[in-house]
């Protein structure tokens, strides 16, 4: 379901120009394409999700490793058109000359160079044709505020010999926000791509209207060119360009756009800054007279706020007019702020969050990391002397403080909504990231707040890409970094999802409400883009919304990582474990329809057009219609765990009708936590998968993947190839092992395997017992190959195969030549990380897909670790009622139930398996039962009765 837009003149369908193609051009759905691109970055995956939506499955997708590997795709895949959504460099005549290829690039007509975005976003107005003293007086001119451009546009041409001298097949224009709003990522993922994303749709289906829908033989394609009013008037508007003159200009280097802090305020130091930010990035003068080198400055925030007289004071100057413009003056979570140029209504200073040591001409760039380890890197570490914390001193928000994260609340009625916003650097949680979003999440929710009904996750200009991989590599031990990191963001995730299990909650929540006792429910708003653990993060809410035109990832394979924040929990919830597995074995992007088709969201919110900023008052609107809704017209679906069934399905009649939609999901959610649990504690799941994400830190053999995989994400190591999974034009389909299947390591079943590793010896790493779940959560993992006859979990391999012991010189990038990985997901424009998967074990824990099926009506039973046992091996048995999980009466002796084994069994051989259990694995009574969205009950598995009851598998 979906809020609609109120005050907008014209809704776009849900992603694109199209909810689907027109009946003119339904026959595009049989061409084939190939994309050629840079790297496999957030627009190209918007672009590859919505060619899906659509219906276009003949896309495949070459990266631009060499000349002659496009070409060899080319002449492989021999497709109808090639398409490069984000090519940096020119393409070959063998290509453009032989097949119809279209080129984005982020400029309207007349517009060329590969520095578009930087020039408009500096302020060149269009006013000059030359570009040789431009430049410079972008940086002189000091006028409050910058004359700008009114729009600018992003044009979908036809490759020639001239580089951005093609033909338009179509383009768009946007109006331009006001420059040092926003930084170049934000423009280029937000304006450009909506704009794009409408140029491409229009410009295939103008080539398939003047070709093959208009019969034309294929010999004669190229010779087809766009009408005139293609290339001069917008697919939205049918207007010429409104922005001004436009021109070639050149190369805009970070070196030459240096800010002055004797020239520029505050908001010109901004506006420098966001015009380079993410890449190339600008770069500052030396901070100290002593330092050898400059550094890039990213994440560029005004401070409005008066100055606290302490900070300069010890620094030694008695006002603030004293400091020196430039000088370091305080200190915020690794930011940085800086005094500016002071005139009249200019900003105090300037925050700086991260920076980044340059190196050499083919070196590997060096990680962005907060401001203040980058200015000790870079050898300017005397700037920071006498430098104070200045912390923030409350989560409410103030219009003129700069906050990293911040509260704003909505009342309706008597109930109260807490939206917390962040905004972290690309997306990426550090640890010290985690901490303050959790301590605001538990201000937000405290009691002395009042009758708090609802938290929402509101994000920023990304919602979440999980852990901070920059801060990870530049850490002196990456894998004790990666092992506090993913605890930090999993403490965030068990906050959210809260368990009454209370000793089994993690040691911060012990003694704690849980949120569902206390009637508050959660929901996630994805305004941003969200990839791994950002996209497991919002799933652990009880509603999660997301605007249209954001790209999920939620796969973490890809990075060589097996994940955490509780996914095996709701992902299986949500999506059911066939879909769960195949959203984490295939690690593509989804455009929110696919996403909420799967269950992974349960709304789409606004239009693909709308930025993240055009679409915050629709999610706000959502919220206040979450608070103020009754169950019998809730707005939108709910997670699993949150959802009542009706009556008529076998649901108890609690009057839910009439009945507040928060307080009937707290309390559908507090009845799956107790008298309906069929699951273990929550924290048994996340055990088992930071075990995982122990030997992906530590394992010899598992770690080398990571650390290398990570490496060459962060440093922008070029690819060497294109992954298996989007090469369509190898001829294979990519599949599971076997003959004639085309395959990269991460895709091969044997990806997880862990040689020597005995199960449990893990947490002896960070000095840790192994706890006691761990005997039976192996059952907990989504099973990524469920078909397969080996375990969901990596099995220690035979004791003579033990490898060496694990060095810490191992994870560094001395041997980071060895072990590439062909995956390269990111422009330069973003930080998405991908990800993991599971070893090929001798031995198989059954997971009861196809056991405990009724053929009649009504919900099957769950069945108990004997009754499977029995099942599998062909003996009826007769099953008794399940006994909730959930119980205040205990047993005199007793054992827990995730440690009670069969009393035939250890000393026996397994029934099924016909072996003793293995080191480490014990029988459970744990059903864990599987539930999700109703549309892919049928790929799931899901039996449906003959009246229509949905019948649940037991995993």
């Amino acid at each position: 379901m979906t809020v609609p837009l109120q005050s907008a003149p014209k809704v776009e369908p849900p992603l694109g120009p199209f909810a689907t193609l027109p009946p003119d051009v339904a026959g595009l759905k049989k061409l084939k394409i190939l994309l050629l691109v840079t790297s496999i970055n957030s627009f190209t995956q918007r672009v590859f999700s919505y060619l899906q939506y659509l219906g276009l499955d003949q896309v495949s997708i070459q990266l631009a490793t060499s000349d002659e590997d496009m070409l060899e795709a080319a002449e492989s895949w021999q497709p109808d058109i090639v398409l490069c959504p984000f090519l940096t460099k020119k393409l070959p005549p063998s290509i453009h000359n032989k097949w119809i290829t279209l080129v984005v690039h982020p400029g309207p007509p007349g517009d060329a160079g590969p520095s578009s975005l930087d020039w408009v976003l500096l302020g060149d107005t269009g006013t000059h044709s030359s570009s040789a003293d431009l430049l410079g007086q972008l940086l002189d001119s000091i006028p409050s505020p910058t004359p700008q451009r009114s729009h600018w546009g992003t044009i979908c041409f036809q490759a020639t010999e001239d580089l951005d001298g093609g033909a338009v097949w179509a383009w768009e224009q946007y109006e331009l926000p006001r420059l040092g709003t926003v930084t170049k990522a934000q423009v280029y993922q937000g304006y450009h791509s909506a704009a794009a994303m409408s140029s491409v749709i229009h410009a295939l289906c103008r080539v398939y209207k003047l070709t093959a829908g208009a019969g034309l033989p294929k010999g004669q394609w190229m010779s087809v060119v766009p009408k005139e009013t293609w290339q001069t008037r917008c697919v939205s508007l049918g207007e010429t360009f409104m922005g001004g003159e436009t021109h070639e200009r050149p190369l805009l280097q970070s070196a030459k756009r240096r800010p002055d802090w004797e020239k520029h305020i505050a908001e010109d130091v901004l506006r420098i800054l966001n015009a380079g930010d993410s890449q190339p990035g600008a770069m500052l003068h030396p901070l100290t007279t002593d330092a050898k080198s400059s550094l890039f400055a990213y994440g560029a925030h005004l401070e409005n706020a008066s100055i606290p007289s302490e900070l300069y004071t010890s620094l030694g100057y008695e006002t603030y007019d004293l400091v020196p413009n430039g000088r370091a003056i305080a200190s915020r979570d690794g930011a940085v702020l800086f005094k500016t140029r002071q005139t009249t209504g200019a900003s105090a200073g300037i925050w700086i969050t991260h920076g980044r040591v340059p190196r050499g001409k083919d070196k590997p760039i060096d990680p962005k990391v907060p401001m203040v380890e980058a200015i000790k890197l870079g050898g300017h570490g005397r700037a920071l002397e006498g430098v104070q914390e200045w912390k923030q001193d409350s989560w409410e928000q103030k219009e003129d403080e700069w906050q990293e994260v911040y509260v704003k609340s909505v009342k309706e009625g008597e109930g109260i909504a807490q939206l917390v916003y962040w905004n972290f650097y690309n997306g990426a949680f550090t640890t010290e990231n985690c901490k303050t979003l959790l301590s605001a999440l538990q201000w937000a929710t405290s009691p002395e707040r009042g009758h708090v009904k609802l938290v929402a996750l509101m994000g920023g200009n990304y919602f979440s890409n999980g852990i901070a991989l920059n801060t990870i590599e530049h850490a002196s031990s990456p894998g004790l970094e990666t092992w506090h990191n993913i605890n930090a963001i999993d403490d965030i995730v068990s906050f959210l999802v809260s368990d009454v299990s209370d000793d089994k909650v993690p040691a911060f929540m012990q003694g704690i409400e849980p949120l569902c006792k206390r009637g508050i429910a959660t929901v996630a708003c994805v305004r941003g883009n969200a990839a791994a653990g950002g996209v497991a993060l919002a799933t652990a809410c009880d509603v999660v919304l997301a605007g249209r035109g954001v790209v999920l990832n939620p796969s973490y394979r890809g990075m060589g990582l097996h994940g955490s924040e509780l996914h095996s929990f709701s992902y299986l919830q949500r999506c059911g474990s066939i879909r769960a597995a195949e959203i984490l074995r295939e690690m593509k992007p989804l455009n929110t329809s696919l996403a909420q088709s799967s269950g992974l969201i349960d709304g789409e919110i606004g239009s693909s057009s709308q930025t993240v900023l055009e679409t915050e008052p629709l999610f706000v609107k959502a919220i206040t219609s979450i608070l103020t809704a009754k169950t019998s017209s809730a707005p939108f679906s709910s997670a699993p765990w949150a959802r009542s069934s009706p009556p008529s399905l076998g649901g108890e009649d609690r009057g839910v009708s009439s009945k507040s939609w928060i307080d009937d999901m707290c309390t559908t959610k507090l009845c799956t936590y107790t008298t309906s649990r069929t699951f273990p504690p929550l924290q048994h799941y996340r055990t088992e998968e930071l075990s995982q994400m122990l030997l992906d830190s530590f394992h010899p053999i598992r770690s080398q993947r990571y650390h290398t995989r990570r490496h060459r994400f962060v440093c922008k190591l070029k690819a060497t190839g294109t992954p298996a999974r989007y090469k369509l034009h190898d001829g294979v389909v990519v599949g599971r092992e076997g003959e004639g299947a085309v395959q990269d390591e991460e895709d091969k079943e044997a990806f997880d395997d862990a040689p020597g590793w005995e199960r449990g010896e893990e947490w002896g790493w960070v000095g840790m017992a192994m706890p006691e779940s761990l005997k039976t959560s192996q059952v907990l993992r989504i099973p990524l190959y469920p078909s397969s006859s080996s375990s969901p979990c990596p099995t220690p391999s035979p004791a003579a195969e033990k490898p060496p012991a694990f060095d810490e010189e191992s994870r560094q990038p001395s041997y980071l030549s060895t072990a590439t990985s062909t995956s390269n997901t990111s422009g330069p424009d973003e930080s998405l990380p991908l990800t993991p998967r599971a070893s090929s074990p001798p031995y198989h824990i059954i997971n009861g897909d196809d056991n405990g099926k009724d053929e009649g009506g009504g919900f099957a039973k769950p069945l108990s670790i004997t009754d499977k046992l029995y099942t599998a091996l062909g003996v009826k048995a007769k099953t008794k009622s399940p006994k909730p999980f959930f119980s205040k009466k205990k047993k005199e002796n007793s054992i827990p139930p995730t440690s009670r084994i069969s009393a035939s069994v250890p000393a026996m051989s397994h029934p099924v398996l016909k072996r003793p259990l293995g080191k480490g694995e014990q029988m459970s009574e744990w059903p864990c039962l599987v539930t999700g969205g109703e549309e892919w009950e049928g790929k799931r598995g899901n039996a449906v009765a003959e009246d229509g009851i949905k019948v649940e598998n037991v995993v």
